[in-house]
């Protein structure tokens, strides 16, 4: 009953506010868009229609202090999620160095180069997953003298979702490296991209060779929903790049279909990942619904202060160079809406950027705008969903699970406070 109330409290808050964000997704036409970006389980999409990204964003602005107020002792006592991990990311980075070990020396070099100690990112996309796994009632399992992780079956259960963990980190870093290629990047985490150092060719293949391992650890699941699951996420993946790629100047310039391109390109990964780690552990329907409503919005917060560093953070915050995307004539939220006050901003975009002059005039017209403020409260109402999902998971006296979760809130405002 009182998963119940939660669960219905979510849904209310998704239904109920219909005056969000007037750029995002029509509820009346396109409902049925993002939220069928994920294979379904019985009866997900029925409920799934009614928890539209359209409705929920004015209703949980409102109700930012009411959410994060539940876990009160968060503000006082601060978690940090990846410390809460630590010791299994760890093994996962063993592990990851192990898995792309290849029999040509090239290319292993190629494959291992963001697995490398240093240069292998805070490995965000694990943690996440390694979380959401304790707050679904899988106790940690007893660490163990060796590499082996085996014996219980709740061991033998975290151990699958550890390697859920390094196939989603493996399918992330080899998207990484295609869109290096495509963007003819020449840094990356810092440090040269793997296509600037080895050439497009080999950063391509080593691409190709990571996902094939994903591939072989995914079958190893022997879940053929989870295998269904992120074979999807790969095809979104090529689906948001070819979208960014090859659109016209209307679709350029709208915010339904960057919301439509961001959902695929990174929000996708972590949505149906999170829902793979729910249905590996033999959860209902509804607890996997959650999950995937909390990576879908963790996801898109993420992407969308994403796009915010790119024209307030520095080149050595980030690990690129900023401007990046405009650079790249990628229109992302701020430009979207610095649009709305300024229309006058849609010639240049249509013109381009190839042109400094161009580029100049567009941060003039963002820096007149709210376009930046706009995007940080879009992004803030999404760590909010993430959090609703996560507080209307079934109630649990369990301690490990109850601060797992509250990780998993704090991580949404990490998200949206971070600055690179």
């Amino acid at each position: 009953m009182l998963f119940s109330r939660g669960f219905s409290r979510i849904a209310r808050n998704l239904r109920g506010s219909s005056n969000g964000c007037r750029c995002f997704l029509s509820c009346r036409d396109q409902n049925h868009q993002l939220h069928n970006y994920q294979s379904p389980i019985s009866s997900t999409d029925t409920v799934l229609r009614s928890l539209t990204f359209s409705k929920a964003l004015s209703a949980l602005y409102s109700t930012r202090q009411q959410i994060h107020h539940q876990s009160s002792s968060v503000i006082e006592d601060q978690l940090d999620p990846f410390s809460l991990v630590a010791d299994e990311l760890s093994h996962i980075a063993h592990r990851l160095r192990a898995m792309v070990v290849a029999e040509v020396p090239k290319l292993s070099s190629a494959a291992e180069y963001f697995f490398k100690m240093g240069v292998e990112g805070k490995r965000f996309r694990p943690t996440v997953l390694l979380l959401m796994s304790k707050a679904l009632n899988v106790p940690i399992p007893v660490s163990a003298p060796t590499n082996e992780l085996g014996g219980t079956l709740t061991t033998e259960l975290r151990s699958r979702h550890q390697s859920l963990a390094e196939i989603t980190e493996m399918i992330h870093v080899a998207s990484l490296l295609h869109d290096d290629v495509l963007d003819d990047a020449d840094t990356r985490r810092g440090i040269g991209s793997l296509n600037f150092v080895m050439g497009n060719k080999l950063a391509v293949l080593a691409g190709d060779f990571l996902l094939s391992r994903a591939c072989v650890a995914l079958a190893s699941l022997k879940n053929t929903e989870v295998v269904s699951l992120l074979a999807t996420v790969v095809e979104h993946l090529v689906t948001g790049e070819t979208m960014q790629m090859t659109t016209t100047s209307d679709k350029r310039c709208s915010m339904e279909y960057y919301m439509e391109k961001t959902y695929y390109k990174t929000a996708s990964l972590i949505s149906n990942s999170c829902k793979a780690v729910a249905l590996l552990a033999g959860q209902t329907t509804e607890v996997a619904i959650l999950a995937f409503e909390y990576g879908k919005n963790l996801g898109l917060a993420y992407q969308l202060i994403d796009d915010v560093l790119d024209f307030t953070g520095t080149s050595a915050s980030l690990g690129k160079g900023s401007l990046s995307d405009i650079s790249q004539g990628i229109v992302t939220a701020p430009i979207l809406f610095a649009m709305e006050e300024f229309p006058q901003l849609r010639t240049i975009v249509d013109e381009g950027f190839d042109n400094r002059a161009n580029v100049d005039l567009a941060l003039e017209y963002l820096g007149k705008s709210r376009g930046i403020q706009r995007t940080k409260e879009l992004a803030m109402k999404h760590a909010n969903l993430a959090a609703t999902a996560i507080n209307s998971l079934p109630e649990s006296n369990d301690e490990e699970v109850k601060k797992s979760r509250r990780a998993l809130a704090d991580l949404t405002q990490i998200v949206i406070t971070r600055t690179k």
